[in-house]
């Protein structure tokens, strides 16, 4: 009874401390949740987040369930009350550093200092909406949001790793940068060791320079090279090696991507310490090696590495069996064409084969169209109509990119009419969309096979529909078609609807205006054209527009006229091109073979040994 009574006494004070308890312990445990949370969203990949408002939501989330917590204690309250605070005051310092930065009409998007309490995280996200951005003023913020952490210095240049040039270089290769990408790798290298280059560093930057021209993509090889230097933590993985893949598929070496796929993958994997077996190449590396070897014309070296990848258990793909077609096409193999064409065509049963262990894939649209365009290389017509047919029997409908791609096959060819037979095909069994790209393709067909009767009719078809309107494209197309004939009038007359259209012509319309008059011997009327390109605004005259006027020139005999032409050509610092070199060798020689005076001549050939050997120099 004695302890009944003390309890009696005391128990609304041990409820008190009970409950403060309590409470306590639920704080705690949420601090720690917390806690957790917070190491568990920092370590996690910041691919994984779609946008920097995440973690803003996620602290003052975390900020209330905490106040809640805590609440029956003054102490407790206000020391998370502080932390909540600071959690907020930190959010909206990273969350104004991005609404500026991400702003498209801000003038100065990034303040002077790094906002106090600004997280890695943050940053990382904030790099990547502005390199994934559309917007052509903010996309080129994500290189200006890195360069200005690394002018900072101190803590700001320590949140910058090797993901924020990943993303940047990204955003190069969506857009064509390769210059721009080699710039900023030279620039991340120079910062090593404190920047640790990872291997999506060195894949993307190959992948950018891919998307330039043929220089771009051999400078891949020597990044190829720093990466194999470099390789002593497991650098190069399957995707660095097929980037670099693309770039030999760009620039043409297929030896140096022959050695990069059977040498140096190898030979590192063995070298690595604590490497257990011996991966291969996966499908893509292999499709990008099919590709280099279709660049070299290597239908043998195809043919083998397909049997190659049977042999190792590695299953082609579609997009494998197309770019071997394609291959195949390229070097006039139409029987391999269909042959493969048939492997992937039949029944499952028919696709296993006893030599090989895997199966063949079935053909998709990739697949059918470069059958298509191989078998139209070699003016296999009707089997090409049996592939359509057979890709429309089975439910694969064919788009505008089927239609262009075999469509552009007949224009290289210069078969216009048969492109015109293929489009109407097409047209009046309504198979595929046909936008205003198809109609422009079947005009340069017809306008490099000299059928400008039938490009009016096209172009006279394209005015009456009402899913298409004509471009610039499809005026300058008419323009050059005329040209190919020789009808200046016809030529001047779609040049002067173009203007009237609103449409800026490019070089190539005055290339084609100044063609039509050569054709006629007006050599007065090719460098009026020229002088009007030279005073019209917005269009600068090309080395086109000059090898143009010196073809005329070539025409007419005008020799003293073309070496004056190459000289401007040299005061407007235009760069000649491989047209140039040749129509200049050809004039020489006409002129020194044409010149009865001797006096004449010896000057003649004075101004032309100087042209020569100016251009000799200068190439």
């Amino acid at each position: 009874s004695a302890r009944r009574v003390s309890m009696a006494a005391h128990g609304p004070a041990l409820e008190r401390r009970a409950g403060r308890g309590r409470a306590s312990t639920s704080a705690t445990t949420a601090s720690r949740v917390l806690r957790r949370a917070t190491v568990a969203c920092h370590s996690r990949s910041p691919r994984s987040v779609p946008a920097v408002g995440l973690v803003r939501r996620e602290r003052e989330a975390s900020g209330r369930e905490v106040r809640a917590c805590a609440r029956p204690t003054t102490t407790t309250t206000t020391t998370t009350t502080t932390t909540g605070a600071a959690g907020e005051a930190s959010t909206s310092y990273g969350g104004e550093l991005t609404e500026r930065a991400l702003d498209p009409s801000a003038q100065n998007p990034f303040p002077t200092e790094l906002p106090r309490g600004t997280t890695k995280r943050e940053v990382s996200l904030l790099v990547r909406s502005l390199a994934q951005s559309n917007h052509e003023e903010v996309w080129p913020r994500a290189e200006l949001m890195v360069t200005w952490l690394e002018s900072q210095g101190g803590e700001a240049r320590s949140l910058v790793d090797a993901w924020m040039y990943t993303e940047v270089l990204r955003s190069f290769r969506k857009r064509g940068e390769a210059g721009s990408a080699l710039r900023l790798y030279g620039e991340a290298a120079a910062r090593r060791p404190r920047l640790r280059l990872d291997s999506h560093f060195y894949a993307e930057t190959m992948l950018a320079l891919s998307k330039g021209d043929s220089k771009h993509a051999a400078a891949g090889e020597d990044i190829w090279n720093d990466l194999l230097r470099r390789s002593n933590a497991g650098l190069v993985t399957k995707y660095a090696l097929t980037s670099f893949l693309c770039c030999c598929a760009r620039s043409g070496d297929w030896r140096r991507a022959l050695r990069a796929f059977h040498t140096d993958f190898y030979i590192l994997q063995t070298t690595e310490p604590n490497k257990k077996g011996v991966a291969l190449p996966d499908v893509v590396a292999c499709t990008a090696l099919m590709k280099a070897l279709r660049a070299g014309g290597q239908w043998h070296k195809g043919e083998r590495l397909l049997q190659w990848m049977y042999e190792n258990g590695i299953e082609p793909n579609a997009y494998t069996f197309a770019e071997l077609i394609q291959l195949l096409g390229d070097c006039g193999k139409w029987e391999l064409v269909l042959s493969h064409y048939y492997e992937m065509t039949s029944s499952k049963s028919e696709r296993e084969s006893p030599s090989r262990r895997l199966r063949a894939p079935t053909a998709n649209a990739h697949v059918f169209s470069a059958t298509m365009n191989a078998l139209c290389q070699s003016n296999k017509h009707d089997e090409c109509r049996e592939v359509w047919g057979k890709m429309i029997s089975q439910g694969i409908e064919p788009t505008a990119i089927t239609l262009v791609s075999l469509l552009k096959i007949l224009e290289r060819k210069h078969d216009g009419r048969r492109a015109l037979e293929y489009f109407r095909l097409v047209q009046n069994r309504n198979e595929a969309e046909i936008n205003i790209v198809v109609y422009n393709v079947v005009l340069s067909a017809l306008s490099k096979s000299e059928c400008a009767g039938e490009a009016k009719e096209i172009f006279e078809e394209i005015l009456e529909s009402r899913r298409v309107r004509p471009d610039r494209v499809t005026y300058e197309t008419m323009v050059a078609a005329y040209a190919h004939v020789g009808d200046y009038r016809r030529a001047d007359e779609f040049f002067r609807r173009m203007k009237f259209a609103s449409y800026q012509p490019s070089d190539y319309a005055y290339v084609g205006r100044i063609k039509a008059y050569a054709k006629n011997d007006m050599w007065r009327e090719c460098v009026s054209i020229l002088k009007e390109v030279e005073q019209e605004d917005g269009v600068q005259p090309s080395v086109h527009v000059y090898n143009a006027v010196l073809q005329a020139c070539f025409v007419t005999r005008k020799w003293e006229l073309a070496l004056k032409l190459f000289a401007r050509m040299e005061e407007k610092k235009i760069e000649p091109n491989a047209s140039t070199r040749a129509l200049l060798s050809k004039i020489c020689n006409e002129a020194i073979e044409t010149c009865e005076d001797r006096q004449r001549q010896a000057a003649t050939l004075s101004a032309i040994a100087a042209a020569a050997g100016a251009l000799a120099i200068r190439t």
